[in-house]
């Protein structure tokens, strides 16, 4: 089983979508590539990292490529995420044993990972670490064949450098 580090390819996985209908790997990976972002409501990172990257998913949705979260909730509590943090970025969610998350090897949340358009895993970063977050526009236009991106994370003075997920 992959640890889904760059170079390996993504596990395969199909969710429940907030609102109906169901999204998943395949979804990601056509056509030519997207973001995963596993979260948590309860984790105060994910609540920090969620709605500040917006901006990516907007770009991403004008590429026509899929932005895609991945709520360790049941349904009601990824509504209520989504809701609550006012994200406008389409939203699966998952509940024990977490099958999605431990196929891709997240123990800390938020995760994110871009992966290419033939199902590999090209970028992950881990909880919150600013410079990751602002060095990662580089990777998604490179990893996604994408014109340039606009900066990955909104208002980002205002984060701090480092918050642990």
């Amino acid at each position: 089983m992959s640890d889904a580090r760059p170079g390996d390819p993504a596990p395969g996985f199909d969710l429940p979508l907030v609102g109906g209908g169901f999204r998943g790997l395949a979804d990601v990976v056509q056509p030519g590539g997207g973001v995963i972002l596993f979260l948590k409501a309860t984790c105060e990172t994910s609540r920090l990292v969620a709605p500040r990257l917006q901006p990516l998913a907007r770009a991403l949705e004008k590429e026509e490529r899929l932005f895609l979260a991945v709520a360790q909730e049941d349904e009601a509590g990824a509504r209520a995420l989504r809701d609550e943090l006012g994200l406008r970025y389409p939203i699966v969610w998952e509940g024990p044993p977490y099958a999605a998350s431990a196929a891709y090897d997240v123990t800390t949340v938020p995760t994110l990972l871009v992966v290419d358009g033939a199902g590999f895993v090209a970028e992950r970063v881990e909880g919150f670490v600013k410079r990751e977050y602002l060095e990662l526009g580089a990777g998604v236009e490179q990893a996604l064949a994408l014109g340039d991106i606009p900066a990955v994370l909104e208002g980002p003075e205002s984060l701090p450098d480092l918050q642990p997920g």
